[in-house]
């Protein structure tokens, strides 16, 4: 065979297998071997390649958005705003104002029966009041202090420590024992002086209104204060007892030989007792003395025996 023959018989192989060199062969049918193949250029974008399946992605779930319940501030409560109302003082009226009491003192004590400075009184209302709760001594000391400032601080008036007037006149009526028990009578018009045996404190009202209140010890067991009500019949600046010998301060009679005033024994209200009068401390004799001096002056005596 020669070279022509065998190139021709290569060619028709490589038609027969439809590729040539990377292009397309078109092969026309009764071509003959002398007819040379027609060959179409392919370019590689359009040589379908073997077709790979997409890689499958698993679709991504989102998982439900997480409800965050509303956030719920506790209410801010404020605190209620104290307006501080200080009580009224009573007026200085002559020849004593309400509630009168000398000013009392850090230092200062009770002496004798000529020295009382109302520190036992003090101590007394300050423990009813539940400001004070040391022992009843007659001694302004650094606890009787503490108890009047707690008071002062209470009622709305000037810290100090110091019983001047006006804490004076707000104690005493802010410790008025035994209200409900007080008689109509003490309420009537004009002078009225109401001893309540119970509480051992004698009440004066003028014209229904409450003048002052100090602290008292009526008659013992044996000769006890009288209950009822009286009009005082004399006035003495001092007289000796007939009976006792004993010398009585500003004296007031209301029945027989009962009456009211300033005891040369009494230092402690709540200790002992007398012979039937209504014991005070000398200079509060002295004060309800004076007051009702030349006015109509009525005694009501009230209450159980103690």
């Amino acid at each position: 065979m020669g070279t022509r023959q065998r190139l021709r018989a290569t060619v028709v192989g490589a038609l027969s297998m439809g590729l040539f060199l990377g292009g397309a062969v078109i092969v026309t049918p009764n071509a003959s071997a002398d007819t040379p193949a027609t060959t179409i250029p392919v370019s590689p974008a359009d040589t379908i390649a073997p077709t790979t399946p997409p890689a499958t992605t698993p679709p991504v779930t989102t998982p439900p958005p997480t409800t965050t319940p509303p956030t719920t501030k506790p209410p801010v409560v404020k605190p209620p705003i104290v307006t501080c109302k200080r009580p009224a003082i009573p007026g200085n009226v002559k020849p004593y104002p309400r509630f009168f009491r000398e000013t009392t003192k850090p230092g200062m004590r009770d002496g004798g029966v000529f020295a009382i400075n109302h520190v036992r009184e003090a101590q007394y209302r300050l423990s009813w009041g539940k400001y004070y709760r040391g022992k009843i001594n007659g001694r302004y000391d650094v606890a009787t202090t503490y108890a009047v400032k707690r008071f002062q601080a209470k009622n709305c008036l000037k810290v100090t420590g110091v019983l001047d007037r006006g804490s004076w006149a707000i104690l005493i009526q802010k410790t008025i024992r035994n209200k409900s028990a007080i008689p109509k009578a003490c309420r009537a018009k004009g002078w009225n002086s109401c001893y309540d045996r119970s509480a051992r404190q004698d009440l004066l009202y003028r014209d229904g209104v409450l003048w002052n209140a100090w602290m008292v010890r009526g008659g013992m067991k044996s000769a006890k204060t009288r209950t009822g009500t009286y009009t005082v019949r004399a006035r003495y600046t001092s007289k000796i007892s007939s009976i006792y010998g004993v010398r009585m301060y500003y004296f007031m009679p209301h029945s027989g030989g009962q009456g009211q005033h300033g005891s040369g024994f009494m230092i402690d209200p709540f200790v002992g007792h007398s012979h039937g009068c209504i014991n005070m401390y000398i200079k509060d004799s002295k004060v309800l003395f004076n007051l009702t001096k030349g006015k109509k002056l009525r005694v009501t005596v009230y209450g159980r025996w103690a």
